[in-house]
């Protein structure tokens, strides 16, 4: 009865926030141990935000079986400040390598139905959507900003990984529905959610959308065909945060939520990214509107609670202006 209570709570304040409220304020974050001290979520509580994004690693499960994902999912939705979160913030998501199974896992997975189901579980998903239907957790969602539409597209990089040579990331199926989307989409604001970063410059030991160039190269032309309005890419698994600008599209990777890359790696990363911040970090995005063009207020929130590395955007016809 609990748990039936508690879905049905979720998906009730999911209906009336995607129905009545005029989202103003994204908050989103990556890589959180379940296992580890978690002090954000107070301050994100605080922020009031309309919307969480969960952009992968919301857990490291790093399951040998279905068992112990099960119980990192369950010692997360036990932290208190986190069920304050739940229950007053309506939530998506979508996962990477380590709430999906383990470090690097791809579509080869056996057990990734389980997964699937567990995670879905886990974000409060309705029993009758489509993801559940489905394979893979690819999905989208269309919220009103200021009487304008709000498109938040979740990728799933994980599911088909590695399983058809002619699409080793997203695989055939999702990019068909991606084309589809950006074809058919009215929004004004487009937020595309991946767990890997996807503009990053190659790094030694970590992944990212640049190591399959050709699906790199297909999400560019589908940009430059179907020119999305006020396109944001929102990323993680890095475990640190940057805002960054590469081939005219705009980036916001926050990650590191519980945990952060060594330091002695710091002088590394910060040649390569313009604005990072290696502390524990969520993300958070201000959406006002002059006219028609979107304006977005980023920031980093860290563990003082304050904005960090605070910067202004305005979408003006086919790209940004940075405005601060």
């Amino acid at each position: 009865m609990h748990k039936i209570f508690i879905s049905l709570f979720l998906l009730l304040s999911f209906a009336s926030h995607a129905a009545l409220n005029d989202i103003k304020r994204i908050a989103f974050g990556s890589c959180n141990d379940q296992n580890d001290a978690q002090p954000l979520w107070k301050d994100v509580v605080e922020q009031k935000p309309d919307l969480w994004i969960w952009g992968g690693d919301a857990v490291y499960g790093d399951w040998k079986t279905t068992k112990a994902l099960e119980e990192a999912f369950k010692l997360q939705n036990s932290k208190v400040d986190y069920q304050n979160l739940k229950s007053s913030v309506p939530m998506i998501g979508t996962w990477d390598d380590h709430d999906y199974a383990f470090d690097n896992a791809d579509g080869t997975l056996t057990t990734k139905e389980a997964s699937k189901k567990l995670y879905l579980d886990f974000v409060g998903e309705p029993a009758n959507s489509p993801r559940r239907t489905r394979e893979g957790i690819y999905t989208s969602y269309d919220f009103k900003s200021g009487g304008k539409t709000v498109k938040v597209i979740l990728l799933d990089n994980r599911y088909f990984k590695n399983l058809d040579p002619a699409a080793p990331l997203l695989g055939k199926a999702q990019w068909e529905w991606l084309e589809e989307e950006l074809k058919n989409s009215t929004a004004s604001l487009h937020f595309f959610v991946t767990g890997l970063s996807i503009f990053s410059p190659l790094i030694r030991y970590t992944e990212e959308w640049g190591h399959y160039p050709k699906e790199l190269n297909r999400l560019r032309a589908l940009m430059t065909k179907y020119n999305p309005k006020g396109r944001v890419f929102l990323t993680g698994d890095k475990h640190f945060s940057s805002m960054f600008m590469r081939g005219g599209e705009l980036e916001f990777m926050s990650s590191g939520m519980t945990h952060t890359v060594p330091r002695k790696v710091w002088w590394y990363l910060a040649r390569k990214y313009a604005t990072t911040f290696f502390g524990l970090a969520y993300g958070q995005i201000d959406i006002e509107w002059e006219g028609e063009n979107p304006v977005i207020h980023m920031a980093m929130r860290g563990v003082a609670g304050r904005d960090l590395h605070p910067n202004t955007y305005r979408w003006n016809k086919t790209k940004w202006e940075w405005l601060k």
